[in-house]
């Protein structure tokens, strides 16, 4: 799942409109509408929503929609939150805090206002403060939401091929700073034999949501078998995916293939000549704005980055983390689930690095723990409330309505 990690630069709103009619009370509100709306966008994202309580002009300053895009740019690790998503016994999602004082993190479930129509859900991934969810059972329809503003919307239901003839699917979310549009891509696999359990015959699909009828577009066939159910990592408005293991004169390897959102095409991306990406265990993410592979095996786990996007020459090994085993993981798991769709799986799971070097890594999918390449150290992140078996997912909280992504008017 991807998660798509990063904050993309979100200014779709080029120029500050005129301030709603207010009445100031205090020297806060007496300042000039620019520097009033500068101080706000700098807050967190929990402070904001507070202000919202105080007072009618604070509540319409908040939902001011250059605001969203003002603290969207002036985003810090304060907004910095990790999506947890469990599917047992139900689909349930949470979010805690990654910035936090010393001592235990308490994980909050949200509560979703979709339950009836969408029991069962997974999740594509996370941009913007924006996420994308897809029904588990028939993997449509798809659903945008942000958790903070408690706004959702279901995308238009796909019409392809029926059910029966559909293998799996893979999906991916995200947004593109130059033509400033967020997008979903739907990849299905059609079954080609009986039992088939990874189909063949790829055909891609693009839902751009820039108006308030959006349509999905066929963007035609694709030669990729991609692996797992969502994109990796989203670097320079591209999505990006790992192929299942390719055989070229008995050598075993694994292609990169991005997606430009923008341009709408595929591409195979430069892998690091670590040799070692052949291996299952290993995934992508996003690192301080550049992808990187992390490769798994042999005791020790090793993150390569790639500084300059798309040369090859520019992957380097900048990590090697020994293998690691947290004291306080819990021992109970919940029984197999089949996924239809493939796991994000993997013992070791970088989720992103913070400003002070320190690594999230997620491990076997029930505990998180922290990494300071400055001493070695492992420290394991005391979360009350985690479930048995969760994936989790890197989600800058913000103020991004659901409903101006497709032109809509949001009614006070």
């Amino acid at each position: 799942m991807a998660s798509n990690s990063q904050v993309e630069e979100h200014s779709g709103i080029t120029s500050i409109k005129s301030p709603p009619k207010r009445q100031p009370t205090t020297w806060l509100e007496r300042l000039p509408w620019e520097i009033y709306l500068d101080i706000l966008s700098r807050q967190p994202i929990m402070s904001l929503l507070d202000c919202k309580l105080v007072s009618r002009l604070w509540y319409s300053s908040v939902k001011h929609p250059s605001l969203a895009n003002m603290h969207l740019n002036h985003a810090t690790e304060d907004d910095l939150y990790l999506l947890l998503f469990s599917d047992w016994p139900k689909s349930k999602l949470q979010l805690v805090q990654v910035r936090h004082p010393e001592g235990t993190r308490t994980v909050k479930t949200l509560k979703t206002t979709f339950d009836s129509v969408l029991p069962e859900f997974e999740v594509v991934g996370s941009c913007n403060g924006l996420v994308c969810l897809y029904n588990y059972h028939f993997d449509d329809p798809l659903y945008i939401l942000n958790p903070f503003a408690i706004e959702y919307r279901e995308l238009p239901r796909f019409e392809a091929s029926p059910p029966s003839n559909i293998c799996r699917v893979v999906f991916g979310f995200g947004f593109h700073p130059n033509i400033k549009e967020y997008k979903v891509i739907k990849i299905v696999y059609y079954m080609q034999r009986n039992n088939d359990l990874y189909g063949g015959n790829p055909e891609a699909f693009v839902l751009t949501m820039a108006n308030d009828t959006p349509i999905w577009g066929n963007i035609g066939k694709i030669g990729y078998d991609l692996s797992g159910p969502t994109s990796e990592a989203l670097v320079n408005g591209k999505l990006h995916w790992l192929t299942f293991i390719l055989v070229h004169e008995e050598v075993s390897y694994r292609q990169i293939i991005s997606f430009d959102l923008e341009t709408e095409q595929f591409q195979v991306v430069p892998r690091p000549s670590c040799g070692g990406l052949n291996q299952s265990n290993y995934h992508l993410v996003t690192l301080r704005g550049c992808l990187s592979a992390v490769v798994c095996g042999g005791g020790s786990n090793e993150i390569w980055v790639m500084k300059v996007y798309n040369v090859q020459t520019s992957w380097s090994k900048e990590l090697v983390i020994g293998n690691y085993v947290p004291h306080g993981m819990p021992m109970a798991i919940p029984p197999f689930r089949r996924k239809k769709n493939g796991y994000q799986g993997g013992a070791f799971r970088v989720l992103c690095g913070l400003k002070n070097g320190e690594i999230l890594i997620l491990h076997s999918r029930r505990s998180i723990v922290s990494y300071d390449p400055n001493n070695g150290e492992f420290k394991e992140l005391n979360f009350q409330g985690l479930p048995l078996e969760f994936q989790a997912t890197v989600h800058m909280g913000s103020l991004i309505s659901v409903h101006t992504l497709f032109s809509m008017e949001i009614k006070e």
